[in-house]
């Protein structure tokens, strides 16, 4: 069985082993590296080429947010969950701008650390419902000059195909591609090409951010 490789980066030691402690006793979960600060998390997924990336927001030597932001410019691929103390609206904010697909924090329980790792990994996006409508809500009050709305802002539903605004409706509710699949009853390879294409349409860079837009805009609820 294949396994999702996982690095921790955080500038904690005892953080770092707890984490990995309970990731170990997850067979599906394989713990490849360790990273104590942003710069060393950019360093070591280009290395190691982990599938998901925990990481701290505050850390020295480059903060979590912009390690968020090289790694998902030089390795789109990797999904990254922010995994902190804080239950920051603004730091949720900033971590969806830059791009991670979970939001965790460090009181979560081994299940759900978990659930979300291996619901990022499936291209679902994970984080806490109270804490994504505050940022949603805050995200709207912005004005234009606070945030790039783009094109986005004068996309309307009828710009996407009806098996389209299915998958949009899914992928904003924070579906993997797996399960999008068995609710719509097509092949996951299909839903990855309507997500490219949502995301594409949206002028999102990945299809967290795509989500977020939809939402912003009024795509979806």
């Amino acid at each position: 069985m294949e396994t999702i490789k996982v690095l921790i980066a955080d500038d904690h030691p005892v953080v770092r082993e707890g984490v990995r402690a309970m990731l170990e006793t997850d067979e599906e979960i394989e713990v490849v590296g360790e990273a104590s600060s942003g710069l060393e998390a950019v360093t070591k997924t280009g290395e190691l080429q982990p599938d998901v990336v925990l990481m701290d927001i505050v850390m020295s030597n480059l903060d979590g947010l912009e390690a968020t932001r090289r790694i998902k410019k030089q390795y789109p691929g990797t999904a990254i969950i922010m995994l902190t103390i804080y239950a920051d609206k603004a730091f949720v904010i900033d971590a969806i701008q830059a791009g991670a697909g979970g939001y965790l924090l460090k009181d979560a329980s081994r299940d759900l650390l978990c659930h979300t790792i291996k619901a990022v990994n499936g291209g679902g996006i994970l984080i806490k419902s109270s804490l994504l409508r505050e940022a949603v809500a805050t995200l709207v009050d912005m004005t234009p000059s606070q945030q790039e709305k783009g094109a986005a802002a004068l996309i309307g539903m009828e710009e996407f195909t009806s098996r389209e605004q299915e998958v949009l409706k899914l992928l904003a509710d924070g579906r993997t591609n797996k399960g999008i699949g068995k609710e719509l009853n097509i092949a996951e390879e299909t839903v990855k090409k309507h997500a490219q294409t949502i995301i594409a349409k949206l002028g999102a860079s990945d299809r967290t951010q795509a989500a977020v837009k939809a939402i912003r805009i009024g795509l979806v609820k």
